[in-house]
């Protein structure tokens, strides 16, 4: 695996982050069900999507809390989402076939699931249900058994669980309770390395100051805020740690967000991801191949972002080159078939780019244009570089002369 320091000037260009998709929040719905989008800083709903073959949520007259979760996998660039009893995992741009499922949720024998997140580093899909059990499980597919843990928050009168996120940089579990027959609301907070054994809980409010529901919850560690939902609108709060006790602080909200009638059940971050620039190139003996570099998932500290290179020839010696700032353009230098966008490191700083280890794509008859590779980049566990731009671009060399260069990629670490 291939691991790359950030120089110090990394911290003073922390601001300075340019061109990247932007995260959204996105939500499982009660009753229809939908993907629900928004932007939160906005207050701007984006649509939705009914996830094909996910069952209604439960409508019974012994659940009186709202079954459901959902959480996004960046790898795949799609969104688990349950109502309680089957889960799928979906593009959210259409929510047509899903890539897996629907299987049953990962959860204890007779409760239904009330919420969901990934732990990215560790590439799992945690489930907390009514029974106020928290089951983990791969993130994948085959959703194979790792562990489970018992909060002790098993349905009480009309309380229930709604939710559940981690902060991966903390070391941090977050999971939540609403009082369905008062409307209040609470957030849990436990150590990483004990998911069960919550010490701390801190009663929510709703913009107005008055206790609210609280149904689902997403954590950008990154930038210590916490988003959460009771429903109808989304609210950011931003938090502190010191030793082991968490702070809040209530910040911005937004009133309606839910798509009318349809109130949210959960709530999870979208990432966002890179914005491409430049166009792949080669000459003398190298293939003219459609060389594609993306990020194969996102670039969230503590984890280790996948650099990925396709529709490269097949056996060319490759390496891609990263370096703080964005894709800057500029002249194209022999032997080179077109501009290195990332040769000047980030503006104001003389910083070159890191490259990281040769390596041969692969995947068809060596000449051809169907190769793939992929470069791990580990990222720091520290939230002092959240919001630094970086840029990354793909070179190719072909013996006896000729070259190859991908597009160039801008992204900002989350």
């Amino acid at each position: 695996m291939t691991r790359f320091a950030l120089p110090a000037v990394a911290l003073c260009l922390a601001t300075a982050a340019l061109a990247q998709t932007s995260p959204n929040l996105i939500a499982v719905t009660l009753n229809t069900p939908l993907l629900h989008q928004s932007v939160h800083s906005t207050c701007t709903p984006l649509g939705s999507c009914t996830p094909a073959g996910l069952p209604p949520t439960p409508q019974t007259p012994t659940i009186f809390y709202w079954p459901g979760g959902t959480a996004w996998h960046s790898g795949q660039n799609a969104a688990w989402a349950t109502t309680g009893t089957q889960l799928g995992l979906y593009d959210p741009t259409n929510c047509a076939a899903p890539l897996c499922g629907p299987v049953p949720c990962p959860r204890t024998l007779g409760s239904q699931a009330t919420g969901l997140d990934i732990h990215d580093g560790w590439n799992e899909l945690w489930t907390i249900d009514s029974l106020g059990w928290i089951t983990r499980s791969t993130n994948n597919c085959a959703l194979s058994f790792v562990n489970a843990h018992n909060t002790g928050l098993t349905v009480t009168g009309f309380v229930a669980t709604t939710g559940i996120t981690i902060d991966e940089l903390r070391g941090l579990v977050f999971y939540s309770t609403a009082d369905f027959n008062t409307g209040a609301g609470w957030i849990y907070v436990a150590p990483l390395s004990n998911p069960g054994a919550w010490s701390q809980v801190i009663p929510v409010q709703d913009c107005f100051l008055n206790p609210t529901l609280i149904t689902g919850l997403a954590v950008d560690a990154a930038n210590s805020a916490m988003y959460w939902t009771n429903g109808r609108g989304t609210f950011r709060w931003t938090y502190t740690v010191v030793g082991t006790t968490v702070t809040f602080t209530p910040g911005t909200c937004c009133i309606l967000v839910a798509p009318f009638p349809d109130p949210y059940t959960d709530l999870a971050i979208k990432w966002g991801g890179a914005t491409s620039s430049g166009a792949p190139c080669a000459n003398g003996a190298c293939v003219p191949c459609p060389m594609v570099h993306s990020l194969r998932n996102a670039p969230l500290l503590g984890t280790n972002l996948q650099l990925g290179l396709d529709l490269a020839q097949v056996g060319m010696p490759a390496w891609c080159l990263i370096t703080i700032g964005s894709c800057t353009p500029s002249a194209t230098v022999p032997p080179l078939c077109g501009p290195l966008l990332v040769a000047g490191g980030a503006a104001g700083t003389t910083a070159p780019p890191v490259t990281m280890a040769m390596q041969f794509p692969v995947g068809g008859p060596i000449g051809t244009c169907t190769g793939s590779t992929t470069w791990f980049l580990a990222l720091p566990s520290n939230p002092a570089f959240a919001g630094l731009p970086m840029a990354s671009q793909c070179v190719g060399l072909c013996p006896p002369f000729g070259t190859a260069l991908s597009n160039c990629l801008s992204f900002v670490l989350q």
